[in-house]
């Protein structure tokens, strides 16, 4: 398994940091791999919530169907896939530091078969895209005046297959 986290302090108050990266139909806007992502439900990441994210990885777009696995308002929200090309796991974390909101992003890949051949090349290319992911999203979040709102009304680009 290959893992990548990475920690970064964001001038946001927590329940807006949490608000954005807790729902996973945001990703789009601020992960670098993923084309399209989209819930079975809108909101807030809850324990069971399906989602489906279309990524890009090891030169190729996969579909991948998830399952949160843990939300905790303000705290945690993680999910791991089920089935597919990859096994996938992915975990933030919250905390609030003074003014700041401290945000750890984790995300592991089981690689299956012949990808295990990519590992070394990978480790380099995961960790460099969960810091961009992290940095997206705290320019995002920095930047945005009234994020949670900004990006609930820009419109989604491609079909629902829920």
């Amino acid at each position: 398994m290959i893992t990548a986290r990475r920690t970064e302090l964001i001038a946001a108050p927590l329940t807006d940091v949490y608000g954005v990266m807790a729902c996973y139909a945001f990703d789009g806007f601020w992960r670098k791999t993923v084309q399209r992502s989209e819930q079975a439900a809108p909101g807030l990441a809850r324990a069971g919530l399906r989602l489906q994210q279309v990524v890009q990885l090891l030169g190729q777009e996969m579909a991948v169907e998830a399952e949160v696995t843990a939300a905790a308002l303000n705290r945690r929200v993680a999910y791991e896939s089920l089935g597919g090309p990859l096994a996938l796991w992915d975990q933030r974390t919250f905390e609030r530091v003074d003014q700041l909101t401290r945000v750890t992003f984790e995300l592991s890949i089981e690689l299956k078969g012949w990808q295990r051949l990519m590992a070394p090349l990978l480790v380099h290319q995961l960790e460099q895209f969960v810091h961009a992911d992290l940095l997206a999203v705290k320019a995002l979040l920095e930047n945005t005046p009234n994020a949670l709102i900004e990006l609930s009304q820009r419109p989604l680009t491609f079909p629902s297959t829920f």
